[in-house]
């Protein structure tokens, strides 16, 4: 049985990011996504969480990448040619962590949604970084637990 997402307030309509990654999309607010870029190999540390995939460069800084799939205990294994890298705002602690990297696995698409149009999707589960599983305008997606990945990221830091 699915069910609506609650909504609080009057916004009817959302401007979002569906990124694609492993399997999957993510669906995330676009004020979230301070911009999307070609794919850059990160600086790799040793000893390092499998989902840690190092820092890179981007606007005069190092950010450090993430692989959504690893954090998510799910597997990672794409070199696809069209890799992006989705660069997050700060949300846990904007001061040691200004911005945060995901790779998705080709070019985001821009969607306008309707409050209307998100459904919980209850037929899969919802992993560790992950708030939902949503069905947006028919398509399947999940949201990702964005200040989970960063808090990791600023405890391995």
């Amino acid at each position: 049985m699915k069910t609506d997402i609650q909504t609080t307030g009057t916004v009817n309509e959302v401007a979002t990011l569906l990124i694609p990654v492993n399997g999957k999309q993510l669906v995330l607010p676009n004020v979230t996504v301070a911009e999307v870029i070609p794919y850059v190999e990160p600086e790799s540390p040793e000893d390092a969480p499998n989902w840690y995939l190092g820092m890179f460069p981007w606007r005069n800084q190092m950010v450090p990448l993430v692989s959504y799939e690893a954090i998510n205990e799910e597997a990672f294994v794409s070199q696809s040619r069209n890799r992006r890298i989705a660069v997050l705002n700060g949300l846990v602690d904007s001061m040691r962590l200004p911005f945060c990297g995901i790779v998705a696995e080709g070019m985001p698409r821009l969607m306008r949604v309707m409050s209307d149009e998100l459904v919980n999707d209850e037929e899969n589960s919802v992993g560790p970084a992950e708030t939902a599983r949503v069905l947006v305008s028919g398509e399947r997606a999940a949201i990702p637990n964005v200040d989970f990945i960063q808090q990791a990221v600023v405890d391995l830091l």
